[in-house]
C-alpha cells in the first residue's frame, strides 16, 4: 500500500504536468497559434470573449478600407476587462442590413449577459424603439437604402424621450468620422471589435 507522501509525489511528477499540458494545448487551439503569454491569465469567461473578438477581428467586414492582422494583446486586455464585468439584462438594439456580419461581436457581448434585438433598417429600428426600452443602440453607417443611415437613425433617436446612447459601428470609420459622430450626438463611432466591446461597456455603465 502506497503512503500519502508517495501518492502526492506521483501526482506532482506525472498527473499535474499532463493536466497543465492539456490546458495549454486547448488554449493554443483556441487562439489559433496567436497566443501571447498573458492570455494564460484569463478565466473561462475571458477566454470565450477573446475567442469571439479574435474571430470578429479576422472577419473582413464590408466597407473596411484596409485589413490588418488582429492585435492579440489588445484583444486579450479587452477580454480581461470583460471577464470581470456583468451587463446581465442589458438590452441592445443592433441595426444592420447584414446582421450576420456582426455575429461574433454579439457573441462576445452576450458573454456579459447582454440581450440583443436586431433590426435591418431605420424604420424597423424606430418601431422597436417605440415599443421597448433599450440601454444602447448600435448601428452601421451605410445601408443599401441610405448612404448615411447611421446619422439618419441617430437624428431620429435624439428626438425620442429619454433616448438611448448610440454607437456607430462602421467599416469605414476614420478619426474625422469619429469626431463628426460625437459632434452629432453619438456616444462614439468605431471600426474595431475590441473598441466596440469596451465602448459598449462604457455606454451602459454610464447610465
Amino acid at each position: 500500500m502506497k503512503n500519502p507522501t508517495q501518492s502526492i509525489r506521483i501526482i506532482k511528477v506525472i498527473v499535474w504536468p499532463i493536466i497543465v499540458a492539456i490546458i495549454f494545448f486547448l488554449t493554443l487551439l483556441l487562439f489559433k497559434g496567436q497566443i501571447a503569454p498573458k492570455e494564460m491569465q484569463l478565466n473561462s469567461k475571458g477566454i470565450k470573449i477573446s475567442f469571439y473578438l479574435l474571430e470578429a477581428a479576422e472577419h473582413e467586414r464590408p466597407g473596411t478600407a484596409t485589413k490588418s492582422a488582429p492585435n492579440v494583446r489588445k484583444i486579450q486586455e479587452t477580454a480581461k476587462r470583460g471577464s470581470a464585468v456583468s451587463l446581465e439584462g442589458a438590452k441592445i438594439l443592433w441595426v444592420d442590413d447584414n446582421p450576420e456580419n456582426n455575429q461574433y461581436e454579439r457573441k462576445a457581448l452576450e458573454a456579459l449577459g447582454v440581450q440583443f434585438t436586431l433590426a435591418t433598417n431605420t424604420d424597423e429600428a424606430l418601431l422597436k424603439l417605440s415599443n421597448q426600452r433599450f440601454q444602447l443602440v448600435i448601428t452601421d453607417f451605410k445601408r443599401a437604402d441610405d448612404e448615411r443611415a447611421g446619422y439618419t437613425l441617430l437624428m431620429a433617436i435624439k428626438k425620442l424621450t429619454n433616448p438611448p446612447p448610440v454607437i456607430i459601428y462602421s467599416g469605414g470609420a476614420t478619426p474625422q468620422f469619429e469626431r463628426e459622430a460625437k459632434e452629432m450626438g453619438a456616444f462614439g463611432e468605431t471600426t474595431g471589435p475590441e473598441h466596440l466591446f469596451n465602448m459598449t461597456i462604457d455606454a451602459i455603465k454610464a447610465q
